[in-house]
């Protein structure tokens, strides 16, 4: 069984939710496109945002060996990430609905 880590991507300090979503669509359009083979170890999105005083959050559930390299690609897009902690497995069984939303490959 696969098992997943968490990454957690965040706003710009005061950017509200939609412009937030906007950019998270952007550059996961952008991933699919240029990057499909990595984009399909992208499992799943939290269904809500966090609030990390006043930075909004989005956690995603990934497979370990996408983590240096996702990390790198929102960096050089202008998303800040929150340490990602590469030890901490999640199996699909953790990972359901209501709160998470499989991601369509």
């Amino acid at each position: 069984m696969k098992e997943y880590i968490l990454v957690t991507v965040c706003s710009k300090k005061q950017e509200n939710s939609n412009t937030f979503s906007q950019r998270l669509s952007l550059f996961w359009t952008q991933m699919l496109r240029q990057n499909p083979e990595e984009f399909e170890k992208v499992y799943a999105e939290c269904t809500e945002f966090e609030n990390h005083v006043g930075i909004l959050g989005r956690k995603y559930a990934i497979l370990p060996e996408l983590a240096d390299l996702l990390k790198t690609k929102l960096l050089n897009d202008g998303f800040d990430v929150l340490d990602i902690d590469t030890e901490d497995f999640y199996s699909p069984y953790e990972i359901t609905a209501p709160d998470w939303m499989q991601i369509e490959h």
